[in-house]
């Protein structure tokens, strides 16, 4: 025994027929109570056609149904998007800033690279290291302090939609008393 696999035998010419008729599945006619989900079907129930055992206690009064909460969640949705905007607007910016300090960085450390080429003392050498290294803390400590302030101006642009349909929220609470 060689251990080599035999070869398949060449295929024919002919090509492979697939059956015609295909099974369909038998259709089955769907009553109206099949076809409704359940919960449509509770929706749409009216009140009287509960089953005795259910009934709606007196003292309580009705709750809101899905029609009259859709302006507050239409408004909750509209202070979604506004907050993404701003969101979107304050990392562009922040973007733009982070950008802007790198150009900035780029230019000094050309600028030092240049000034160190011309150099022919030790103690020039000195001189153009210490004044790059007084540019870019001044350079650090400015460009935080403006990063520190385009966070502080996203976080509260962000946030203030949704914290306005928070307060319209506890506003309504406070008010019917829930």
């Amino acid at each position: 025994m060689t251990g080599a696999k035999g070869r398949r035998a060449p295929r024919g010419a002919g090509s492979v027929e697939t059956p015609a008729a295909e099974a369909v599945p038998a259709e089955i006619p769907a009553s109206p109570a099949v076809a409704e989900t359940p919960a449509a079907v509770v929706a749409t129930a009216p009140i009287s056609a509960l089953p005795p055992s259910v009934s709606i206690p007196a003292g309580e009064p009705p709750r809101e149904s899905r029609r009259d909460q859709t302006p507050f969640a239409s408004e909750a949705f509209a202070a979604l998007a506004e907050s993404q905007a701003a969101l979107a607007r304050g990392l562009e910016a922040l973007g733009a800033e982070v950008a802007g300090l790198t150009r900035s960085g780029i230019d000094a450390t050309a600028r030092t690279a240049t000034e160190m080429l011309k150099v022919k003392t030790l103690s020039d050498a000195i001189a153009v290291n210490a004044l790059f290294a007084r540019h870019s803390f001044d350079a650090v400590v400015g460009g935080s302090a403006r990063l520190s302030e385009l966070g502080m101006k996203l976080a509260t642009e962000a946030s203030q939609p949704i914290m306005t349909q928070i307060g319209k929220g506890w506003l309504k609470t406070t008010r019917f008393g829930c």
